[in-house]
């Protein structure tokens, strides 16, 4: 990857290490799986090499391009037409170096160490977007405010120790600022990620479970919050042969089947007896949720809320 400058002893590090990982890893083999081609002058890998030790200059891809412009051969719009390549497919990508990266490490922990995907989303501002595809007003609840753009919907793995990014995708919204919406051929790879930002968040998260077992990744434990959690979401995850751990709504209008009798998750707490004292865990009771005439079987465990926002939180595993 000799297109890195090297006019710095810090520029000179930055280039060995993203050789070595391109190396390692096999990222140009990925790119090449992923569609990702440049059809003339540089090849692909030599500016996606570029791109990615600019993350780690402490600024702006096209700053770094500025301070480094008369020693590299390409220009700017060069590497704007390999990010904007609409035939990349950059989840494949992402899943591949994933894989890759997964590989090297798990050899490092003990085997008995349990291994999960974590499933969680988080805002991706567009605050200038008007006439991006499937941007939205997206309602952020840790702010309390709206923002203008996505909801990036991340699945990633982890050991206990490391957290590696497996898969992505940004979901649009009800309130999209673009009312005629024209989705395309959905053939296309462009065409696929703006049908699946249009989709709901839990049934994108399984189509991003999906992908990633059918490139061989696979974890013993599927961890998400709240806002996936349901008895539908249990089922279509044992569907997949994985277990998962989840946090569960304290809602009235979810049941599950306790004694022969349909009870939410605060009506089994009040019947059931709790552990004194100050410990943080309080109950345990082994139910069952019918989906769809399918008895599974999920196991509540109550503990002590710390924020105390709530006397208790209730997590459920399959």
């Amino acid at each position: 990857m000799s297109i890195i400058t090297q006019t710095t002893p810090n520029s000179e590090k930055i280039s060995t290490s993203v050789s070595d990982f391109f190396h390692q890893f096999h990222v140009a083999s990925a790119l090449k799986k992923s569609n990702a081609v440049h059809r003339k002058g540089f090849s692909v890998s030599v500016i996606f090499s570029f791109l990615l030790a600019s993350i780690f200059t402490n600024g702006s891809t096209y700053r770094f391009y500025q301070k480094q412009k008369e020693q590299l051969s390409f220009s700017d719009k060069t590497f704007r037409n390999v990010l904007n390549d609409p035939h990349t497919h950059w989840q494949k990508l992402l899943i591949l170096v994933a894989k890759s990266v997964i590989t090297f490490l798990r050899p490092l922990t003990d085997d008995a160490r349990k291994t999960t995907f974590i499933v969680d989303d988080s805002m991706y501002s567009r605050l200038n977007a008007k006439k991006v595809a499937c941007a939205a007003l997206q309602y952020d609840h840790a702010k309390k405010k709206y923002f203008k753009g996505f909801r990036y919907l991340q699945l990633g793995w982890s050991d206990g120790n490391s957290f590696v990014p497996v898969a992505f995708s940004l979901l649009s919204g009800k309130r999209k600022l673009q009312s005629d919406l024209d989705i395309g051929d959905q053939r296309t790879n462009r065409g696929k990620r703006k049908a699946q930002a249009l989709r709901k968040g839990t049934e994108v998260t399984l189509e991003l479970l999906r992908s990633a077992l059918n490139q061989g990744i696979h974890a013993d434990y599927v961890l998400f919050d709240t806002w996936f959690s349901s008895p539908k979401m249990f089922q279509q995850i044992r569907d997949l042969k994985c277990h998962c751990v989840a946090m569960v709504k304290r809602s009235q209008k979810i049941y599950y089947r306790y004694q022969g009798q349909k009870m939410d998750v605060k009506e089994i707490f009040k019947r059931n007896k709790k552990r004194r004292g100050r410990s943080r865990y309080l109950l345990s009771v082994q139910v069952e949720a019918v989906v769809e005439g399918e008895v599974l079987p999920i196991k509540l465990v109550y503990i002590r809320n710390r924020n105390k926002r709530n006397d208790y939180l209730v997590l459920a595993s399959t």
